[in-house]
């Protein structure tokens, strides 16, 4: 059995609901939001394992990493 989702959104002091090509906008603006959170993660979470790769290498402390980044 589908379901279908309600999509409500705010504007100004009324709550209306998305349907047909506004509904589909939001969807998909939806996921690509969520897909650019998802790569800016992913880059985040490199950053932190290649600085914590180089602190054990090279052995420097998290003020030494500091002021070189």
């Amino acid at each position: 059995m589908a379901t279908t989702t309600k999509i409500m959104v705010g504007i100004d002091n009324q709550i209306i609901e998305l349907i047909g090509a506004d509904k589909e906008a939001f969807l998909k603006d939806r996921a690509k939001i969520q897909l650019l959170e998802a790569e800016y993660k992913a880059k985040q979470d490199a950053r932190e394992s290649a600085i914590k790769k180089l602190a054990d290498i090279a052995g420097l402390t998290k003020e030494e990493l500091a002021s070189i980044l």
